[in-house]
């Protein structure tokens, strides 16, 4: 009868103690605060009126994109449709600086190529990696993604990001 007693005893000990080192293993994961910030995506909507200056274009476009903390990358997918049938569209990149902002045009940041040079179209694809200065501005709604085209060159089309 002892055997039997101290037997169950020592299997309730042992299982007691896995399930204690069990939540004890999680809460110091939870304390060094391994995990990856999760990705964060955006909708964007092209207009003309979102230019800076302001153009009356009556193009449009749409899409989104995510960004992707472990790679740096954004990951995009737009489409647009320019406001003249005989406009093409001539250029497309991603714009951006520490002092950007909805109201004032920033520099190029990153070229996009292999987009669609018709009047309309459907694009995706990933960006280089972004730098650590470049990922603050982003993250801080400092960017925007511009469609430029034929008749309006110095941008048609523009969505600002903000996640």
């Amino acid at each position: 009868m002892k055997t039997i007693f101290l037997n169950k005893f020592a299997f309730t000990a042992a299982a007691a103690l896995i399930v204690l080192f069990s939540f004890s293993s999680c809460s110091k994961d939870k304390d060094n605060n391994n995990t990856m910030p999760a990705k964060k995506t955006a909708t964007l909507n092209f207009s003309g009126a979102n230019e800076v200056p302001a153009n009356n274009s009556t193009g449009t476009g749409s899409g989104q994109v995510s960004f992707d903390p472990a790679a740096k990358t954004i990951t995009y997918n737009v489409s647009w449709k320019l406001g003249l049938p005989a406009a093409t569209t001539t250029d497309m990149h991603f714009h951006g600086a520490e002092d950007g902002s909805d109201t004032k045009s920033s520099p190029v940041v990153v070229e996009l190529e292999g987009f669609s040079t018709g009047n309309s179209g459907n694009f995706s694809g990933t960006t280089r990696a972004l730098t650590d200065a470049e990922v603050n501005q982003l993250l801080a709604g400092k960017w925007y993604m511009n469609i430029h085209s034929t008749t309006v060159p110095g941008g048609e089309l523009r969505a600002n990001i903000k996640f």
